[in-house]
Parts: structure tokens; C-alpha cells; sequence
């Protein structure tokens, strides 16, 4: 797969005429759409780490990182006290905490790295992007 320096772009730009862009974002997370959401991130961090922040009782502001962040903290241990309820199976109640834990991956290595891959791809037109992951989580609707 190829990410062009071009798709990114119209992605950031697409990004600052979104309201509620970490909200958008969220929902792309829940649907487990890993691949979108990480373009997404990578494309819009700067929006994601500034202009997205939100007051949050009284003056404490949040990066939209650090919202993201909150939000899976709280799946995550929504999952774990979750038993087998709602017709839902031992394995996929896994399969949604291994997607949780995918995408604490992913907000995380973007926060860190994401300004110098986003560096590195605006000074090449093409990257090749490969996307086998060391397991397979299989996607999952939501992870509530």
C-alpha cells in the first residue's frame, strides 16, 4: 500500500473543516478501523494535539491525544468487569479487547512519532506502508 503525500494532505484539510474531529475519530476507533484512523491521526495530529483541546472541569485542558487516551483507558476496563453478556463469546469479548489495546498502540505511537513520520513523508511524494501486524486482531463493530 502507498500513502501519497497528496492523500494525506486533502485528508489534513478535510481534517480542519471537521467538527468534533476527535469525536469523528473516536467513532472510526470503535468500528475498528485501525487503517483509517491511523491516517487520520497521522494526517491531523497537529489539529489533534492543539486546536482540539477541550476544558474539562473548569481550565484543565486535554489534547485530543490525551482524550483518546482517557476514552480507551475507560473501555478498557469497561472490558475487563464485562462478562459473556448480549450473546457475546469469550473470544469476542478478546477480539475487542485486543482491538482496544491495537488502538491504545496506535493513538500512542502516533503522539510520539507521529510529527517525524509526517516530517519524513513530506519530503517524499510515496511511502510504502505495510500493515501486517505481529498478530491478527480480527475487527470488531464497537468495543463498549
Amino acid at each position: 500500500m502507498f500513502l501519497q503525500k497528496i492523500f494525506l494532505d486533502t485528508t489534513r484539510l478535510l481534517a480542519t473543516k471537521t467538527d468534533n474531529l476527535v469525536d469523528e475519530l473516536w467513532k472510526y476507533m470503535e468500528d475498528g478501523k485501525l487503517i483509517q484512523s491511523a491516517v487520520l491521526l497521522l494526517a491531523a495530529q497537529e489539529q489533534i494535539r492543539g486546536e482540539c483541546s477541550s476544558k474539562i472541569k473548569g481550565n484543565v485542558k486535554q489534547d485530543g491525544f490525551s482524550i483518546l487516551m482517557h476514552r480507551i483507558f475507560r473501555s478498557s476496563i469497561a472490558l475487563r468487569w464485562e462478562k459473556s453478556q448480549k450473546g457475546n463469546s469469550r473470544k469476542q469479548l478478546e477480539e475487542k479487547r485486543a482491538l482496544v489495546d491495537c488502538t491504545a498502540l496506535l493513538i500512542d505511537i502516533i503522539s510520539q512519532a507521529g510529527e517525524v513520520l509526517s516530517a519524513y513523508i513530506q519530503t517524499h511524494s510515496e511511502v510504502c506502508l505495510s500493515y501486517r501486524v505481529a498478530f491478527a486482531v480480527p475487527l470488531v463493530s464497537t468495543f463498549h
